[in-house]
């Protein structure tokens, strides 16, 4: 009798999945991407019996570092947490996160090789892989293809560089007079608090943000200076408007009230899902050199688990970005594929058939840049945000607006 009933015990404990390994993934996917988190999360779990991952959304990217900060201060944080590239740096270096170097090199059936080149480089730090990557997008020309078809524009040939660009956006901007606001503004060119649509204006004129090794910044130079009159005069002349926030802005793109500018790929199909109108995506407008930034986020498991846990945590993460679910999650989004297999696949080719917009940031992968990395990056974006703001708002001049933000990014970057 009593060893029925500790078999039936023993069935009914794995029945409730009480002797599964319970993870906690932290992750900044909201809106249209968390469906299909979860459902990657879900199907995760269906089909991995012993271990249960438990997906919580903890806001912006930026948000979710503050959180991840606090947490692991109270002993409390996750097992895995998506990443952005730009924070790994401060939580490698604090030694929160657990050098994948050992599993990596231990499992047959995952390496380095397998990664987009320029992708794995994302997540390497000091020589170390500390995740695995994930979500990795690209700047891109959204464009309007009514619009330019209405101006007279071949909306199958988006502007190729900045001399274009501005020529297009003239014939863009719908004014009722040469002094009135515009009902429709040809571009947006809006830069948020990350920095994220200002860096390719400064690398596609030839200059560099920071030195090589990140001691200094050298945004002040004639190059950086030069990119910031350029994007001054997009405002100065009407073509973008000069009162929305970055986020405003998007809603009048969405709406029908600009013509392009640059958006994430990461949110290509939101945008087909959203817009009344046939959307265009192509590479940035090249100046004299051509570039984008790469952004995004990967995965990475939080050092001091147990053995059990990290054996699960990199099953999980590994199983995130096999082949099959790289692509499916590249198709939900516009992030890009992370492996190479996937850029190869016939899977791809049907994948443009249904979604030719999703093609163009492929095509942008050999001239795309990660995005500078410090333990600081925050405060550093913070201040450099706030310096071309001063000079879109005429409350400073270019040159004087970059000196001064010099000083004090260098102050930070010691």
């Amino acid at each position: 009798m009593k060893r029925i009933i500790t078999v039936f015990a023993l069935l009914v404990f794995s029945l409730t999945g009480l002797g599964a390994v319970t993870l906690t993934f932290w992750h900044s996917m909201s809106d249209y991407q968390k469906p299909i988190i979860d459902k990657l999360v879900a199907d995760f779990n269906r089909s991995h019996d012993g271990i249960e991952v438990k997906a919580i959304f903890q806001g912006s990217y930026d948000e979710t570092v503050t959180k991840l900060k606090a947490a692991l201060l109270a002993g409390k944080g996750p097992d895995i947490a998506q990443v952005n590239i730009e924070h790994i740096q401060i939580f490698s270096k604090d030694g929160s996160l657990q050098d994948l170097t050992d599993l990596i090199s231990n499992d047959p059936t995952l390496s380095a090789e397998d990664f987009v080149e320029s992708f794995w480089q994302t997540i390497i730090r000091d020589g170390k892989p500390y995740a695995l990557p994930f979500n990795i997008s690209a700047l891109m020309l959204f464009y309007n293809k009514d619009h330019f078809e209405a101006a007279g524009l071949d909306p199958n040939k988006p502007p190729k560089n900045w001399e274009e660009l501005e020529e297009y956006a003239r014939k863009l901007t719908i004014r009722k007079s040469s002094d009135s606001r515009p009902s429709q503004y040809g571009l947006l060119w809006g830069v948020d608090t990350m920095f994220y649509q200002f860096e390719p204006l400064v690398w596609q004129n030839g200059g560099e943000i920071f030195n090589e090794d990140m001691t200094e910044c050298i945004i002040n130079s004639a190059e950086g200076i030069e990119a910031l009159e350029t994007w001054r005069r997009w405002f100065a002349e009407g073509l973008s408007p000069a009162d929305l926030t970055i986020d405003e802005g998007i809603q009048s793109f969405t709406m029908g009230r600009i013509s392009m500018g640059p958006m994430t790929s990461g949110g290509i199909r939101y945008a087909l899902e959203n817009i009344p109108w046939d959307l265009g995506v192509a590479p940035l407008p090249e100046g004299k050199h051509k570039a984008t930034t790469l952004g995004g986020g990967s995965l990475s498991i939080m050092s001091g688990l147990s053995e059990e846990k990290v054996k699960a945590a990199w099953t999980f993460i590994k199983w995130m970005v096999s082949e099959k679910n790289t692509l499916f999650w590249y198709e939900g989004t516009g992030y890009m594929p992370v492996l190479k297999s996937a850029m190869d696949s016939l899977e791809i080719q049907l994948i443009w058939q249904r979604f030719p917009q999703l093609k163009a940031p492929i095509e942008s992968v050999v001239f795309a840049r990660p995005r500078p990395v410090h333990t600081n990056i925050i405060e550093i974006r913070n201040i450099l945000y706030n310096a071309v703001e001063q000079v879109r708002k005429g409350v400073s001049e270019p040159k004087p607006a970059f000196d001064e933000a010099v000083i004090k990014v260098n102050e930070l970057l010691k």
